[in-house]
């Protein structure tokens, strides 16, 4: 195109595409992300890379400064809530600008996500840790233009985990030490002041107490009694060891729970935070004028379904998704993958429910019925991953009565397919507005997408049903045997045939 790249300038592009990762823990109170000292860490070759002075300067802020973040606001906030932080060995993948256009990501007040955003980092991994109750996360910044399918090759999510595994178990560490000075020090603090108030009655020097033989002996006679003490308390308790150990469990489950009410305490005070900004007048204009005509055309489109008679459905469901779609476009939860699946999942949740006897002996009362048909319709949205909080209702009207039956899942399919439709049309006229932003959802932008994702799979398909010839080693050919695959010193599984190994100084080789 034009443009020419040196060498070297390609082979500094490669490492500086690893920009930086954060680490922070949870607070003592479990409401907030906090960083300790020390934990961040930017690429040299990532900060020398920026185009400008401008740019590294807010590269630095961004490395030094970093504020207390609560859980699912802000980068780190929302990473933890959606990756999970006690999900061990999950590495979850993000795209910043996706954050930003998201209306219903917390942003926090200092506009770090954005700030990070801007000096070229988009790609974000976030890798949670567990060691002796410490709990943390840690996230892995990338450029925009890096490769996606090498960053979440197996490989390097195994380093990534694999790194935070090393991150956290230093973490961990490093505070135990630091209790452990800080009781060592408080002993000696102890310590001198005993002996102070000793040297202040007896008017006796230090070593004046060390040389005297009395001394030493009384102090080493109450230092056996105390031992015998306790020695005999703990053969005294004897047969009731168990009762004192379900005591013990009790109580720790007691002061958790108490820990728990506590903490919820703090948090009813909010996150302070900043609500979203309200938009201008010509895009609530353009957004109203959208929601009226797909309006119009649910209502036109459920009058000529009535005059059937055999099919319908209600066009009031479709008010707080036109709001979604319009008002909040970028919104997940507002893509035609949710609004089918979600719409479809609540509806057939519905009619199982309805199976259940409302009367008799063994009947459950109706209302019964219909809390669970929405208790369902929710945990399966959450669980498949396809959230569209306004399908919720469909849970609960379907399980009401016999009114929708099967052929209302029709209608409503229909009215789904004219929704998006319309949407699609309308929306994208606009010269800010895109709609849908993914159709299936499978893959990354940078990554070809859905059908990138599928390509790969593919790939990797005919890659395992290739030729045994190609995967010999060194023209040796592999015979089925039962023993064929041994494990190494460590613990991997290799596919050398059992003669041609040996074993040299407790490893097995290969000759």
């Amino acid at each position: 195109n034009g443009h020419d790249v040196t060498p070297l300038l390609l082979l500094r592009r490669v490492p500086s595409d690893a920009s930086s990762s954060n680490y922070g823990v949870m607070s003592d109170d479990d409401t907030k992300l906090t960083r300790p000292t020390g934990g961040c860490w930017m690429n040299p070759i990532f900060a020398k890379s920026l185009p400008s002075e401008a740019m590294c300067e807010k590269a630095r802020e961004i490395y030094e400064n970093a504020d207390d973040c609560p859980i699912g606001a802000g980068l780190a906030g929302t990473m933890a809530e959606e990756g999970g932080m006690n999900i061990q060995n999950n590495v979850h993948w993000r795209r910043i600008r996706s954050l930003l256009d998201d209306p219903f990501i917390m942003k926090e007040p200092g506009q770090r996500m954005k700030r990070v955003y801007n000096i070229g980092i988009d790609i974000v991994a976030a890798v949670p840790f567990c060691f002796q109750e410490e709990r943390g996360l840690v996230l892995y910044f990338s450029r925009s233009t890096a490769d996606v399918d090498s960053l979440r090759h197996a490989s390097n999510e195994r380093c990534l985990l694999g790194s935070t595994d090393l991150i956290g178990a230093n973490h961990v560490i490093r505070n135990a030490r630091k209790e452990s000075d800080e009781r060592r020090e408080n002993r000696h603090r102890k310590s001198l002041r005993t002996a102070r108030k000793m040297f202040i009655k007896e008017t006796k020097s230090l070593a004046a107490m060390v040389l005297n033989k009395e001394d030493i002996e009384e102090l080493r006679k109450q230092r056996q009694r105390e031992m015998e003490v306790s020695r005999g308390f703990a053969e005294k308790l004897g047969p009731r060891r168990l009762a004192a150990r379900m005591s013990c469990a009790v109580h720790q489950f007691g002061k958790l729970i108490m820990k728990r009410i506590i903490i919820s305490r703090r948090k009813w005070g909010g996150a302070k935070l900043n609500g979203p900004p309200r938009k201008s007048v010509i895009d609530c204009l353009f957004s109203g004028t959208g929601a009226f005509l797909t309006m119009l055309a649910l209502l036109k489109m459920n009058q000529s379904l009535q005059v059937d008679g055999r099919i319908g459905f209600d066009a009031g469901w479709y008010t707080s998704t036109l709001c979604i779609v319009f008002a909040l476009t970028p919104a997940s939860v507002g893509q035609p993958r949710h609004i089918f699946l979600a719409h479809l999942w609540n509806m057939l949740v519905g009619l199982a429910c309805r199976e259940i006897p409302t009367t008799g002996d063994y009947g459950l009362p109706l209302m019964w019925v219909q809390a669970l048909a929405v208790a369902l319709g929710i945990s399966g949205q959450a669980y498949i991953g396809n959230l569209h909080p306004p399908a919720t209702g469909l849970s609960m009207i379907f399980a009401s009565g016999p009114k929708w039956t099967w052929s209302t899942i029709v209608a409503v399919m229909l009215a789904d397919t004219v929704v998006v439709i319309i949407s699609m049309l309308y929306i994208n006229l606009s010269e800010r507005g895109q709609y849908p932003m993914y159709w299936v959802g499978l893959g990354w932008a940078g990554g070809g997408g859905t059908k990138g994702v599928v390509k790969s799979k593919v790939r990797s398909l005919r890659r395992s049903i290739a030729p045994a010839s190609k995967q010999s080693h060194d023209g040796l050919r592999r015979r089925p045997l039962d023993g064929d695959q041994y494990k190494t010193s460590y613990g991997a599984i290799s596919d050398l045939p059992f003669d041609n190994l040996q074993i040299e100084k407790g490893v097995w080789m290969s000759r």
